[in-house]
């Protein structure tokens, strides 16, 4: 059998090739035209998604088929999975996603397809969550609509490299009719959400108009009643529909006034207020409003007219602009006590809330109790009266509380009646701690009968009606505000508690910032002790070392010329000039060392051994060391020691040197005699020591100076007594200050503090 030729089996391929090409080409096409007719015909975008995506797969080999659209905000996408040939999808269909490093972005951005060869590369941010999915190839094809990208039409396979440009072709054959169909559809969904909406917005005004507590009607150019709601006659106590009636008759106005005359005229809205007196006497405020309605030919047929009860309203205005102007009031002034005044004040003026009286409490968490702080009132019905005489001086409320941030403290009866009152926060049975609990306010209509009030509190403010309000900082009660009408009799209604309640917050917020503030001060002082303690001990203790030095170098040749100048003396006993300058030597030398000893003690203060010890006895043992050369030179001490004094922790001989010291301050002083004053007491959880003398006083330069080592004024000394001791009073958390007038004398003051347990006892 013969072979057949070379050229004849490549035409024979060839040919056969050409007509698989053909057979594809021809299958392409119909299913391109049949995407297109599918596209045309089909009125459910799903439906559609899946007959293309049954039509692709007749000629494309792919596990996923999807498109993506941008998102409502333009820095997100959604896709919505069209067809997959597997379960278990990662990434979830129709939820938003970042639009930044995604395929689509991309796709947007160039307006061309994208053909991800292997998503294990990973060029986007969606391809790490489709590989998940075992999605390893991908190709997005752009949707435009006018020439701008919509989003894309996008195929997976689980094959890398899946995807070439005969793929694209075709996608790109069916992206454009796709593109309108899905922008119709968006349209198409959105109109619908508009009609919906609309419906929804009809029915709402419907049921608005038939529930608001709103009067509206409808005029004609008579101005006749056309249509009105059931609010209308509710409003202006008609007993009968008002259709039909006339504008003037129901509401009160005449033609200058008419706010519905005026839109007729005018065609533009207008509003009139009217005050209306109902039959029991009470006052009403009334706002009609006037809008106008025109017709195709912009010309005014009708009135809309609204009639609003805006009674509540204008007194809630006028609570709010009270509110505002009290707690611009309580901004005067960042002095704790002060702004307790003012809040007091604001609850009590005639001008702001107009109560009789009223107390504050506040809460003490070291003590657990809740405790009377300061009373704003009158004691009694004849200071009740002498009280608003004052007050009714001042014309405005400003003016009244400027004149509360100058005056100094109360000290009424009512007052200390008050700050002698304290509650444990766990007793619940008293009025102001329930308060405090529940967090709400509370009225006692009948203090006498009312089993949350008790006769101890009842009794110690002769309360009869009264209200109690929290004060709230961050959800956090802080103290409460008592308020009565006790003089005036007046009942306290709802209204009152409210707007005691809304000045309560920011009454807090003040107390609170005014309690921070002081804090912050209080801090700042003691930084500032401290860092001018440090800087004193720096000083000292570099002083110190050098003064220990030059003693050092000092004592060892001035024992040496003492030594010399003894045996001088000695030998030169019957030489009189010889031995008068020998005994100067001598004096001279001790002296040298008497400064080299002060010298030494102060360059090496040991460390305050502390025990308890009773001040009082320490102060007597001193004045009885010194109390035969203060007489010598003329000096009379004054002893006022105070009684029972605590204890308190000390090194005794320290101290006792701080006070020798003080005292022979005080005696150098007066070098022709004069008193010297001695004090002790307990002041503000310390125990208080002061020497006064009556000598020269200190010039106020040199009082900056006097605790500086070796600063002095005298001729002799060596100007460390008084550096010394502040520095003993210092390592005993204590404080030495000096407080002096020329030519009136002196006051050096010794603070030493007590402890918790001492102050405890003292305040017992």
């Amino acid at each position: 059998m013969l072979e057949k030729p070379l050229w004849l089996t490549i035409f024979k391929r060839f040919g056969l090739l050409i007509m698989k090409t053909a057979e594809t080409y021809e299958l392409q096409r119909d299913v391109v035209d049949n995407i297109h007719r599918i596209i045309a015909t089909s009125l459910d975008i799903k439906d559609t998604y899946a007959n293309i995506a049954a039509e692709l797969r007749k000629v494309i080999d792919f596990d996923r088929v999807s498109i993506s659209l941008v998102g409502e905000k333009k820095d997100t996408a959604i896709t919505y999975v069209i067809s997959t040939t597997y379960n278990g999808q990662v990434l979830r269909e129709g939820e938003p996603y970042p639009l930044k490093k995604s395929i689509l972005e991309r796709t947007i951005a160039t307006g061309r397809p994208v053909i991800i060869e292997d998503t294990e590369n990973k060029e986007f941010s969606t391809d790490a969550v489709l590989l998940q999915e075992g999605i390893r190839s991908r190709l997005s094809v752009p949707l435009r609509v006018k020439g701008n990208v919509i989003g894309s039409i996008n195929l997976g396979s689980k094959r890398p490299n899946n995807f070439f440009a005969e793929h694209v072709h075709l996608l790109e054959q069916i992206s454009p009719q796709l593109a309108l169909a899905i922008e119709n559809t968006i349209l198409f969904r959105n109109i619908r959400k508009s009609e919906e909406r609309l419906r929804w917005e009809r029915d709402k005004l419907q049921y608005v108009v038939d529930a608001l507590d709103i009067g509206i009607c409808l005029m004609d150019r008579e101005l006749n009643i056309t249509w009105a709601n059931k609010k209308i006659s509710e409003i202006w106590n008609l007993h009968e529909s008002a259709v039909g009636m006339a504008c003037p008759v129901i509401f009160h106005c005449d033609d200058i006034i008419c706010p519905a005359r005026k839109a007729f005229e005018r065609g533009e809205g207008r509003f009139h207020d009217i005050k209306v007196l109902t039959k029991d006497g009470r006052r009403r405020y009334i706002e009609n409003v006037a809008i106008p309605i025109r017709d195709h030919d912009g010309d005014v047929k009708r009135v809309l007219l609204l009639s609003i009860d805006i009674t509540d309203r204008e007194k809630r205005i006028h609570q709010l602009s009270l509110l505002t102007q009290l707690g611009d009031a309580l901004q005067y002034t960042l002095q704790l006590d002060k702004v307790f005044q003012l809040v007091l004040t604001c609850v009590t003026a005639g001008h702001a809330l107009g109560f009789n009286r009223a107390l504050l409490f506040l809460v003490n968490k070291e003590q657990d109790a809740i405790c009377g702080k300061m009373a704003v009132g009158p004691s009694d019905p004849d200071e009740a009266r002498r009280a608003w005489q004052e007050v009714s001086k001042y014309q405005t409320l400003e003016g009244l509380l400027k004149h509360v941030v100058e005056i100094g403290p109360l000290d009424s009866r009512l007052d200390i009646k008050t700050k002698l009152i304290a509650f444990s926060t766990s007793d619940e049975k008293e009025t102001v701690v329930r308060c405090m609990r529940e967090k709400i306010p509370l009225t006692i209509k009948d203090a006498h009968n009312d089993p949350r009030v008790t006769a101890e509190f009842r009794n110690a403010l002769g309360l009869k009606e009264f209200v109690c309000v929290p004060l709230m900082v961050k959800s956090e009660v802080t103290g409460v505000i008592v308020a009565d009408n006790l003089y005036t009799g007046e009942p306290i209604t709802e209204e009152h508690a409210h707007i005691l309640s809304m000045f309560a917050k920011s009454a807090a917020l003040a107390i609170d910032n005014a309690e921070t503030y002081k804090e912050l001060e209080d801090k700042i002082r003691q930084l500032t002790e401290t860092r001018e303690k440090l800087l004193r001990s720096e000083r000292l203790a570099a002083i110190g070392e050098m003064a220990a030095y030059v003693a050092h170098e000092i004592r060892n040749p001035l024992t040496t010329i003492g030594g010399f100048a003894r045996s001088i003396e000695r030998l030169g006993a019957n030489n009189e000039k010889i031995s008068t300058s020998s005994k100067i030597i001598v004096q001279e030398v001790q002296r040298l060392e008497k400064i080299l000893n002060s010298i030494r003690d102060f360059s090496k203060p040991e460390e305050p051994q502390k025990t308890k010890t009773q001040i009082n006895k320490l102060m007597e043992d001193t004045l009885e060391l010194t109390e035969g050369y203060l007489k010598e030179i003329g000096i009379t001490v004054y002893k006022e020691l105070g009684y029972d004094l605590p204890e308190v922790l000390v090194d005794p001989g320290q101290m006792k040197q701080v006070f020798l010291n003080l005292v022979k301050n005080a005696a150098e002083s007066m070098p022709k005699g004069g008193t010297l004053n001695v004090r002790t007491c307990v002041e503000n959880g310390s125990i208080k020591i002061d020497f006064a003398d009556t000598g020269e006083g200190i010039p106020t330069e040199v009082t900056e100076k006097i605790f500086m080592p070796f600063f002095t004024t005298k001729s002799y000394g060596t100007g460390v007594g008084l550096a010394l001791s502040q520095k003993i009073v210092d390592d005993h958390e204590g404080k030495l200050s000096v407080f002096s007038e020329t030519g009136r004398g002196s006051i050096f003051s010794i603070r030493l503090p007590l402890g918790n347990d001492e102050r405890g006892r003292k305040r017992g």
